[in-house]
């Protein structure tokens, strides 16, 4: 059975994957720093949002959330998604996010992302 943290990060998984971005955005904070290791970091709640919109137009065909993990004020999700690019490619990878809540512990403050190709 999985925490109250843990619950958020699968909501927000399944948002990202989803499409639904005005959920994320409620469950980020106002300084939200995204790090994707090696490709790039995005800073601020409002600079999150325009990166969202970039991603709207790849389709998520599947996502498997392995592991949800939280103690403290970390967390990590791994999993496997594929996705469809706008042009039609098909993409399948594993990616690991590791997350750090604010004090409260009620919203996201940082993301630092893993991908690798499948």
């Amino acid at each position: 059975m999985e925490n109250k943290k843990e619950k958020l990060l699968i909501d927000f998984n399944k948002a990202f994957a989803s499409g639904n971005n005005q959920f994320m955005l409620d469950h980020i904070t106002k300084d939200f720093h995204w790090i994707m290791i090696g490709k790039k970091e995005v800073k601020g709640k409002e600079s999150f949002a325009e990166e969202l919109l970039e991603m709207e137009s790849h389709v998520t065909d599947d996502l498997e959330l392995v592991d949800v993990i939280s103690h403290g004020n970390k967390g990590c999700v791994n999993g496997n998604m594929k996705i469809k690019t706008p042009n039609g490619e098909s993409l399948s990878f594993s990616f690991c996010d590791v997350y750090e809540f604010c004090q409260a512990g009620d919203k996201i403050a940082k993301m630092t992302t893993y991908v690798i190709d499948r």
